[in-house]
């Protein structure tokens, strides 16, 4: 690959981007299938665990799209640097300890880290890569999100069961240094501080609280109850934060986010359908669930269920940008999200016996994996190709919030539904179904919005 600097050569700089977003995606993410671990080193009450499980994902949520800002106006490489920094720091308040304050901190620290990687390495390939060689990279870039996300649970298990979990973090800890090394030379690319105006702080304030009281909502409601007045409540702090942030920032000058982003089709149709794609992480949790409860399978037998979804999602990936030079980006955006949604149809036939099931989910998998597969890299390139280059920062933070977001939204919706029907008295088999059709029904969603709001031309 070229790259348009002499000093960092292309695949090296990829190398070290990749290195470095695996520190959420593979590596932060494990927590999911450690808990247990987690609680018995630490000695603490399941409700601590289950924060510590979700506080990452909340903080990353929360912070992306305002370090997507600061990275615009304060450089993307010197906060992708900082950021591996922190993840270093995480990880070492996670593995020197068995203290639950150390734990809860060191998961803060991770996602404030992950919430700068993510908006800053997608600028830096869009600053540093152009044409056939941007589409590669962000390929690549996908290949370690997607990638990590469908590793972590595999990953982490046979971790924490062969050697031991702390073992994840250090390596976590040694790849960061790494990357560190990689990017040493990489100089930096920001906006010349004579175009920059004065950081927006009314702004900052009014979007995080915005943000995060859609965040708990969306991550918590379901667990204290939807009708719950703390639920309530923060739903219309969110209402009232977005009605004051539009009619505060409409007339600034320099606006924390502008508006404008909102008026560019092609990108505000991506982070839709995006959103509503990446709600097929309440798929996988769903379906672990009930592989483990109504199948009786064990954790690591249903982590090698899903292990197709992960190759069959890294075979197709590069497909989807290669897709792009030829169909334009809007096809894979449409026909993608179909076999997503098929893969996860296939999952919702759950009255057939464990063995043809198991049959079907493998197949459900392939199909669930390549259709992610294919709307990853088309996505992305959307988002970022379609948004002024000083702007790619805080788009890019928006897009990947949308995945942390839909991907919160999948997990409280199916697992409230399958909890729901379950208690009214129904089956296992009958509740998982019901809750693998709902997020058929939200990825097809995600069709129609690339169908219908992206606009049929070729992304750059």
């Amino acid at each position: 690959m070229t790259v348009k600097t002499n000093k960092v050569s292309g695949s090296k700089l990829l190398t070290g981007i990749v290195l470095s977003i695996l520190t959420y995606w593979l590596f932060a993410q494990s927590f999911l299938n450690i808990g247990p671990k987690i609680q018995t080193t630490f000695d603490a009450s399941p409700d601590i665990v289950n924060i510590s499980v979700s506080l990452t994902s909340f903080v990353t949520g929360v912070f992306m799209v305002v370090a997507g800002n600061i990275s615009d106006k304060f450089g993307k490489v010197r906060m992708t640097r900082i950021a591996l920094v922190l993840s270093i720091i995480g990880s070492l308040m996670l593995i020197v300890s068995g203290n639950v304050v150390l734990l809860l901190l060191g998961r803060i620290v991770q996602g404030f880290s992950a919430a700068i990687i993510m908006p800053a390495t997608i600028s830096i390939v869009n600053d540093f890569f152009e044409g056939d060689d941007r589409q590669k990279a962000l390929s690549f870039w996908s290949i370690g999100a997607f990638g990590g996300t469908g590793l972590s649970s595999f990953f982490a298990g046979a971790m924490a069961t062969f050697i031991f979990w702390q073992s994840i973090f250090i390596l976590s800890i040694i790849l960061s240094i790494v990357a560190l090394f990689l990017l040493n030379k990489l100089p930096e690319s920001r906006i010349n501080k004579a175009e920059s105006n004065p950081f927006d702080y009314i702004g900052l304030a009014i979007f995080i609280i915005m943000i995060g009281s859609i965040s708990f909502v969306i991550t918590q409601g379901y667990k204290i109850g939807w009708l719950n007045a703390i639920t309530v409540i923060l739903f219309v702090v969110f209402v009232i934060c977005i009605y004051i942030f539009f009619k505060v920032e409409r007339v600034k000058k320099a606006p924390f986010i502008d508006l404008d982003l909102f008026k560019n089709r092609p990108y505000i149709g991506a982070v839709i359908a995006n959103f509503l794609l990446n709600t097929g992480v309440g798929v996988i949790a769903l379906f672990n669930m009930y592989v483990q409860g109504g199948l009786k399978l064990t954790a690591f037998q249903a982590g090698l269920l899903t292990l197709p979804y992960l190759i069959s999602l890294l075979l197709i990936i590069r497909l989807g940008e290669k897709s792009i030079k030829r169909f334009g980006a809007k096809r894979a955006m449409v026909i993608g999200p179909i076999f997503t949604g098929l893969g996860v149809l296939l999952f919702s036939l759950t009255f057939f016996d464990t063995p043809v099931y198991v049959v079907i989910a493998l197949i459900g998998a392939v199909f669930f994996g390549g259709g992610t597969g294919l709307f990853a890299t088309p996505a992305l390139s959307t988002a970022v190709s379609t948004t002024p280059p000083e702007k790619v920062g805080v788009a890019s933070g928006i897009f990947k919030m949308g995945s942390t977001l839909g991907g919160a939204f999948g997990i409280a919706i199916m697992t409230s539904i399958f909890t729901g029907i379950i208690e009214s008295g129904q089956s296992v088999h009958s509740a998982a179904g019901i809750g693998f059709i709902v997020g058929t029904c939200l990825v097809l969603c995600g069709v129609l919005t690339s169908a219908i709001v992206i606009p049929t031309r070729k992304i750059n």
